[in-house]
C-alpha cells in the first residue's frame, strides 16, 4: 500500500508507506513542491491521499484543478480524504451569537464568543499581516472566553498560548545567520528598494502583496454540500462526511494525523472522503 500526505506541514507519518509533500523540505521525511504545479506522480500511484487544511489556501479554480489531481494520482478503489475548515458550522455559530448577542448585549461571553467566530470567518481571508487578528487574539494578556477559544481551534492553540506565556518575559533568540549570509541577505535587500524605487512601486504594496502570496491566507471556504458536488466531478463516489478517527482506511487511526482520541488535532473540520471509481 501507499499513502500520500500533501501540504503536510510538521503533521505527517514516518512509516514505510507513507509519501509526504509540503511546499519547503524543512524537516526529515518531506518533499519540497508547489503544489499549484501539480501533484509529481504518474496517474494511479497511490492508494490513499490526504490533506488537512489545504484545499482553502487554493483560489477557486486552483483548487479544482488540485483536486482533480488528486484523484489522478490515486489507483482505481483508492480514496481521498480531505480535511478543511468547515464554513457551516462557522456560519451557524456566527448566527448563534449574532442572535445571543442581540437578546442579551450586555452578556460578556456572549460577544466575546461572537468577536471570535468573526475573526475566525474573516481574518484568513483579509489579513495583510503574518497571524493576522486572529494570532493577536489569542496572545492577548487575558482572554476572556478561553474554553470555547480551545473549543474551536483544539490543541494546537492552547500550545501557542502555552508558549507565549511562557516566553513572553524572556528574550527569545532570534536566528543567526553567519556573516557571508548575513552580507548576502543585505545586498539582496539592497537590490530589490534599488528595484522598487526605480519602478516606483510603494515598499508597503509590496510587502502585502507577497505577505498575501506567500500561501498563508484562506482563498476560498468549503462546506459538506460544496466539498461533495467537487469531489463528485472530479471522479469520487460513495463521498462520505468521516470524524477525525474514522475512515475507509481501515488502520487510519494508527496515523494520529488528525488526533489522537479523545483529542481532534483541528475540532473546527470537515472531514469528506471518497472512492475513485474510473
Amino acid at each position: 500500500m501507499k499513502y500520500l500526505n500533501l501540504g503536510c506541514g510538521a503533521h505527517y507519518s514516518i512509516a514505510d508507506e507513507w509519501v509526504n509533500l509540503d511546499f519547503e523540505a524543512g524537516l526529515p521525511g518531506v518533499i519540497g513542491h508547489n503544489l499549484l504545479k501539480g501533484i509529481p506522480y504518474p496517474d494511479g500511484t497511490f492508494d490513499f491521499v490526504y490533506h488537512s487544511h489545504v484545499l482553502e489556501h487554493f483560489s477557486k479554480a486552483d483548487g479544482e484543478l488540485f483536486v482533480s489531481e488528486c484523484f489522478r494520482v490515486l489507483k482505481k478503489g483508492g480514496i481521498l480524504r480531505v480535511v478543511i475548515p468547515d464554513l457551516e458550522r462557522i456560519a451557524k455559530e456566527y448566527i448563534k451569537y449574532l442572535e445571543l448577542g442581540m437578546m442579551e448585549p450586555d452578556n460578556s461571553q456572549f460577544k466575546a464568543n461572537y468577536n471570535w467566530i468573526l475573526l475566525e470567518m474573516y481574518d484568513q481571508t483579509v489579513r495583510n499581516f503574518n497571524g493576522g487578528n486572529l494570532a493577536e487574539y489569542i496572545l492577548q494578556e487575558s482572554i476572556p472566553n478561553e474554553d470555547y477559544l480551545y473549543e474551536r481551534i483544539g490543541e494546537e492553540g492552547r500550545s501557542i498560548r502555552k508558549f507565549y506565556l511562557e516566553n513572553k518575559t524572556s528574550e527569545l533568540v532570534p536566528a543567526i545567520f553567519s556573516d557571508t549570509q548575513g552580507l548576502i541577505r543585505r545586498i539582496k535587500n539592497k537590490i530589490r528598494e534599488y528595484l522598487l524605487d526605480f519602478l516606483k512601486i510603494d515598499m508597503s504594496v509590496y510587502e502585502v502583496g507577497k505577505f498575501r502570496m506567500g500561501g498563508q491566507i484562506h482563498q476560498w471556504m468549503y462546506d459538506r454540500y460544496s466539498l461533495t458536488n467537487l469531489m463528485k466531478e472530479k471522479g469520487g463516489d460513495q463521498i462520505i462526511v468521516k470524524d477525525a478517527f474514522s475512515s475507509y482506511l481501515s488502520n487510519w487511526e494508527i496515523y494520529s494525523l488528525d488526533g489522537k482520541r479523545p483529542i481532534t488535532r483541528k475540532p473546527d473540520s470537515l472531514f469528506v472522503e471518497a472512492i475513485k471509481t474510473n
